[in-house]
């Protein structure tokens, strides 16, 4: 882990890399690292009794690797994952499809495909490749985007497919988050508003009789939409970031944690935060992630090439709407989902998934540096043309 983190400080020493993306992306997997070592302590293995940090160990050993794959990835140039967008996007299709053959069942729901002693979750992967996919059929159809059939239709019917898969599992808010994606990189990339907002519509017309079907979908809606927290999960949750107060009870010395909180160190690491570290622990990741999204947009309108462009600025609303997903469903914004935090919740597949991301995202910026894109790309102007795409 020292090795990784010293070799990212001499790469980005050099100047060319985006130390401050790269510092922001270290910040919240220390941080995650600190709170699984406390809200974890006490989730027992069987056979296994009192405190142990069985999930801290585990998680950095998993931090290490995501931290080679960002040093990889960093080095990669980018515009590979444009000529193997198709290769990735099918790769990703396969891999959603195996869990269905060989996936491990936890808790009702098939997600995770066992490899060694860990589990991976392919949807984690499958999001970047789709962000990766769109990003790469926007950039090389450029106005074509702007037609229903020809451009929406095919990239929408992409995103809709992988969400079907994913809700099949059942994963309702990683398949909701990939809707959300594939409408959010067709807006950006110029899409009629009517085209996105009757396909909405007609989306949300169908997938409504099918959601109401899955009993956990209605109780969870009927319970935010009667305006009361019958939820003990989210009570409890409440309970946590309210215990907190401004600074919080310091690192460790929370209690909901103590069996109160369920999912403590996985989804509902965000409460343990505003526990511990209080509402100044809570603001601070909050802009941590909202500075990743800046960083992100910088990246894009710097980057030489359409593909860069929109691959920084799927990236980067990747991370930064999975990272609001989860906080808003831990203060009851929004209803309960099973979302991970990005860099701190525990689990490999998502800390991994994001240090690639931020990988990608580095390269991007490193391509693009001292480079700028004329200010009507990220201005009022919201269509990028498409002989930008040719500009070097």
């Amino acid at each position: 882990m020292r090795e990784g983190t010293a070799a990212v400080a001499e790469l980005a020493e050099r100047g060319r890399y985006d130390l401050k993306l790269l510092l922001a992306a270290a910040a919240l997997v220390a941080l995650g690292l600190v709170m699984i070592a406390s809200a974890a302590q006490m989730v027992k293995l069987e056979g296994e009794t009192g405190p142990h940090f069985h999930f801290f160990y585990r998680q950095l050993v998993i931090a290490a690797f995501g931290v080679c794959c960002m040093l990889v990835l960093m080095r990669v140039p980018y515009r590979l994952y444009q000529r193997f967008a198709p290769a990735i996007i099918v790769a990703a299709f396969v891999l959603l499809a195996a869990v269905f053959f060989i996936g491990t069942e936890i808790r009702g729901s098939t997600r995770t495909i066992r490899i060694l002693k860990f589990d991976f979750q392919p949807v984690e992967a499958s999001k970047l490749a789709l962000v990766i996919f769109l990003a790469a059929k926007i950039s090389d159809w450029g106005d074509r985007i702007r037609e229903f059939r020809r451009g929406v239709l095919p990239l929408l019917g992409t995103g809709l497919a992988m969400a079907l898969l994913v809700s099949r599992q059942p994963n309702i808010s990683n398949a909701v988050l990939v809707v959300l994606m594939t409408y959010l990189m067709l807006f950006i990339a110029g899409a009629r508003i009517r085209h996105l907002a009757l396909s909405g519509l007609m989306l949300l017309a169908a997938a409504a009789p099918l959601l109401f079907r899955i009993s956990k979908v209605m109780n969870r809606l009927r319970d935010y939409l009667s305006g009361e927290i019958t939820s003990f999960q989210l009570q409890q949750s409440l309970v946590a970031l309210g215990t907190g107060s401004v600074l919080g009870c310091g690192p460790g010395r929370g209690h909901q944690k103590f069996r109160f909180l369920p999912d403590a160190h996985t989804d509902f690491i965000y409460s343990i935060v505003g526990e511990e570290l209080g509402l100044a622990g809570t603001v601070a990741v909050i802009l941590a992630f909202v500075y990743i999204l800046r960083r992100a947009v910088r990246t894009a309108r710097r980057s030489p090439d359409s593909f860069g462009y929109f691959l920084a600025m799927g990236v980067g609303m990747l991370l930064f709407f999975s990272a609001a997903v989860n906080m808003a469903m831990a203060t009851g914004v929004i209803p309960v989902a099973g979302l991970p935090l990005p860099f701190i919740s525990y689990g490999g597949s998502s800390l991994v998934a994001s240090l690639a991301a931020i990988g990608i995202l580095v390269n991007v910026s490193y391509e693009g540096k001292g480079r700028a894109l004329p200010s009507e790309i990220f201005g009022l102007r919201r269509r990028p043309r498409v002989s930008f795409a040719r500009r070097r």
